[in-house]
């Protein structure tokens, strides 16, 4: 009997692997779809994102069942697929190509927000039939020829007769032929952005997402109207995630610098920065000072900022309050204590090591590189950096992070007001880098609900 259950199982696994390599070789060789989408996106579009199916299910169906053999990841998938199309759901079939390209794209009219998503079905009337089971009330979807277009409104109240007739006028547009990056390449992603937002300082994108073995590049270009500043004369020493940046966004002060008093003018007109960000601590609250839930998040970092003004380090440090100032222009929030620092008239330092400051001749407009895991590291309380830490998105994004083993971005001067964008992610030895995406895309609370 014993020797029966053996053969048993030994021909289940053999049984198995089988099928999982049949599955593979037929989606590589017997595949021959080189298709350009043909989707209806409006002039008004503000963006546009194409992800090339075929591409990545080759190569995630490799990672999964051979590459890694994540059976967690395939337990989620199962469930997810459980939850929405077995036996017991009332939803029915769509008829999606999955292989076929899958587009995305933004608009934006009479003030309120909308993201469509195209997909290719094998059965438009099914389709349109059955998209509904899958709809909320600020969603539609609706198929003509081989293409099928989800609408759902993000933003603004909600009306559903002008939802519909915003679907219904789109697919009676003319549709356009969304051409693919050469295959070598190995482009999975690819981005068009048409209107930035204004606080950004960018008007438009371009770009490029490439999957490589062992890493994710990035190919592109952005438009940037303003003028320049010259570059500055200090830089920094890379411990974590470190950027230095020519271009100024108006939101800088509101993200960067949220932890400090508000209406410094040290922190308006920014003209250069570089910092390097290797974490954040809480610490608790002090006096005037912004908290969240009980805490100050205190960026760990060096920073150097030039300003339009001259700007004094004394000024700053008195713009504190009095319980975190100490002597020799440093302040103490606890676990954190920076170092304020002038460097000259309009450059100014604040950091935890003064002894990071090096002298920069260098012309760079942009660049970040260093270790992407330790930008989102928490110190603090135990209990409550596991428990921010465990959070499902954030946990996810973490893992992702992890996973990397470096970054390295340069946006470089091209013609006139456009830049060219060139970078990648390296990942760790026993990783796969279109995997890991993955895995943090299937996590996130869109795939929960």
């Amino acid at each position: 009997m014993q020797i029966k259950k053996r053969f048993y199982a030994a021909f289940l696994v053999v049984l198995l692997t089988a099928s999982s390599l049949l599955i593979f070789i037929c989606l590589n060789l017997l595949s021959t779809n080189q298709n350009n989408p043909l989707v209806p996106v409006p002039d008004d579009a503000n963006w546009v994102l194409r992800l090339d199916a075929e591409s990545f299910v080759k190569k995630e169906v490799y990672n999964t069942l051979f590459a890694d053999k994540d059976d967690a990841f395939i337990l989620k998938v199962r469930e997810l697929i459980d939850k929405n199309f077995n036996g017991e759901s009332d939803k029915k079939s769509l008829r999606i190509e999955p292989q076929e390209d899958i587009v995305l794209y933004g608009i934006d009219r009479n003030n309120k927000s909308y993201l469509l998503i195209a997909v290719q079905t094998k059965d438009a009337a099914a389709f349109s039939e059955n998209i509904t089971a899958y709809c909320k009330s600020n969603q539609a979807g609706k198929a003509s020829g081989r293409c099928g277009l989800f609408i759902q409104q993000t933003k603004g109240k909600k009306n559903r007769a002008e939802l519909e007739k915003i679907l219904e006028d789109i697919l009676n547009q003319p549709f356009k032929e969304l051409k693919k990056a050469a295959s070598e390449k190995n482009e999975f992603i690819a981005l068009k952005v048409r209107k930035l937002p204004s606080k950004s300082g960018f008007s438009t994108m371009n770009l490029s997402i490439q999957h490589q073995e062992k890493s994710i590049n990035l190919e592109g270009e952005i438009t940037y109207p303003k003028k320049l500043h010259p570059s500055l004369k200090f830089g920094l020493k890379p411990e974590g995630v470190y950027v230095y940046s020519r271009f100024i966004p108006e939101a800088l002060p509101d993200t960067l610098l949220n932890f400090l008093p508000d209406g410094l003018p040290h922190f308006k007109d920014i003209e250069a920065y570089a910092v390097d960000f290797k974490g954040t601590y809480l610490e608790d609250p002090k006096d005037s000072l912004p908290s969240i839930v009980g805490f100050l998040p205190t960026p760990v970092m060096n920073l150097i900022i030039r300003s339009k003004h001259e700007c004094k380090v004394e000024d700053l440090w008195k713009a504190f309050p009095e319980s975190v100032r100490r002597p020799n222009l440093t302040l103490n929030f606890g676990n954190t204590v920076f170092h304020l620092k002038q460097l000259s008239e309009t450059t100014y330092f604040i950091g935890v090591d003064p002894n990071a400051i090096i002298p920069y001749s260098g012309n760079d407009v942009f660049f970040i590189k260093g270790h992407l895991e330790k930008s989102t590291k928490i110190y603090g309380s135990t209990f409550v950096t596991a428990f921010i830490e465990n959070m499902g998105p954030v946990k996810a994004f973490n893992d992702f992070l992890n996973s990397s083993e470096s970054i390295h971005i340069e946006i470089k001067p091209k013609n006139g007001d456009r830049y060219s964008i060139n970078g990648k992610i390296n990942f760790k030895q026993d990783k796969h880098p279109l995997h890991e995406m993955t895995k943090m895309v299937f996590s996130m609370p869109i795939f929960e609900q």
